[in-house]
């Protein structure tokens, strides 16, 4: 939970340099490839959560397995709204409840969710929470004894029930929390990351030109996610079966009927995963040509989420740059009628993609910020591309360093 707030690059870091290159030291055997995603997380679960909208690169994962393996409620650092979502849609079949700061009687539907074991969700907190949320952050349960559970809110005494989840979001970029804060919640840094979000746009520009495509590989996504599912469901059947089972297993009928109709529905289910893997193959393939646009709509986002370090004022909503997209792809395509080749469609839309983000970011800018946005621009569209010598563009930023 300590590296919840740190991106990508740091935890990975974490995990190489700090915890396994010791183990490889002292000859300790180690899980090759080990990651903790995949560690913490089982593979039903991972998949769940991407059908519920959660960006299925390694980064997020690792996101969620924090807020949902944490022994404490998890606060999300979360500007693009990602984690808002995902919430939303993961817990709707629990009557999820949501509110903000803001909202009336907070701790009457907080209690109430305490005491039915229903998950609620604070959105949009600032750096300093309501102290009255202070003892159940800090999870102050007494045990009656019994299997009985309560907890002490405010004056109130309520029963406590274990399936009640607490999950908080801030819109806040780079916010500092007291370490009281720290100590009592989860922090998890839910900032997009460019592998996740290009993976988002290539799904928005493959839907608008090959629309099928994406179809297809939404409809594959669940068939074998589902189809994962129902293997690992009839395997737990089987091992529970046959560990309630009371002596010789050869007289048990029932038990013989079941396991076959089990292997029968596992073999089926088990084709149709292989069959529907081969064709996600094929569709993935097909839309892998479109990857370059859905990086370059990736880098250019991030040029523009850079400009909040000259102005706090200078924040753009994941959920409009991603309306800007659409709208580049629709008109790219009407401004040029004529076009050769895939290839030649990616480059047009790239050009226009990024004319269309200097406008939309010089509309917020003052004039004097403008020549810097176009600069940071160019140079990480030559960044993603290789074409830019870093050490040179290093000593033009920084100068000679003695």
């Amino acid at each position: 939970s300590y590296a919840g707030p740190f991106g990508a690059k740091y935890r990975d870091a974490l995990v190489a340099e700090e915890w396994m290159l010791p183990l490889k030291e002292a000859q300790l055997p180690v899980t090759q490839n080990f990651t903790f995603s995949g560690f913490m997380a089982d593979a039903t679960d991972v998949r769940e959560w991407n059908l519920n909208g959660l960006p299925a690169d390694s980064f997020s994962t690792e996101n969620a397995v924090l807020v949902v393996r944490g022994r404490r409620f998890p606060l999300m650092i979360d500007p693009q709204n990602q984690a808002n979502k995902w919430i939303r849609k993961m817990e709707a079949t629990r009557q999820l409840k949501v509110f903000d700061p803001n909202s009336k009687d907070i701790m009457r539907t907080l209690e109430r969710s305490i005491e039915f074991g229903t998950p609620v969700l604070l959105e949009n907190v600032g750096e300093e929470l309501d102290p009255s949320l202070e003892p159940i952050l800090a999870k102050n349960i007494i045990d009656n004894g019994a299997g009985g559970l309560s907890i002490k809110v405010g004056e109130n005494t309520l029963d406590y029930n274990p399936q009640f989840k607490f999950y908080i979001t801030t819109k806040l970029s780079n916010p500092h929390y007291t370490p009281e804060v720290s100590t009592k919640a989860t922090i998890v840094n839910f900032i997009v990351v460019q592998e996740g979000l290009t993976n988002q746009l290539l799904g928005v520009v493959v839907r608008a030109e090959e629309s099928h495509l994406e179809e297809e590989k939404s409809r594959l996504v669940v068939q074998v996610a589902r189809g994962k599912n129902k293997l690992v469901e009839l395997e737990n059947t089987i091992l529970k079966m046959l560990a309630e089972t009371k002596g010789s297993l050869l007289d048990d009928l029932s038990l013989i009927d079941t396991l076959q109709d089990s292997k029968a529905t596992s073999e089926e289910v088990t084709e149709q995963v292989a069959n529907a893997e081969q064709t996600m193959i094929k569709t993935d393939a097909a839309r892998e040509a479109y990857r370059p646009a859905g990086l370059r709509s990736a880098v250019l986002f991030f040029v523009l989420n850079d400009l909040v370090a000259i102005d706090p004022m200078y924040q753009f909503a994941l959920d409009a740059y991603v309306l800007l997209y659409s709208q580049s792809i629709e008109k790219s395509r009407d401004n040029k009628k004529m076009i050769n080749g895939l290839q030649e469609r990616i480059d047009d839309l790239n050009q226009y993609h990024a004319l269309a983000v200097y406008w939309f970011g010089c509309r917020a800018l003052f004039e004097r910020h403008k020549l810097l946005l176009s600069l940071h621009l160019c140079a990480e569209v030559l960044k993603s591309e290789s074409d830019l010598n870093i050490e040179e563009y290093k000593f033009f930023l920084y100068g000679g360093q003695v």
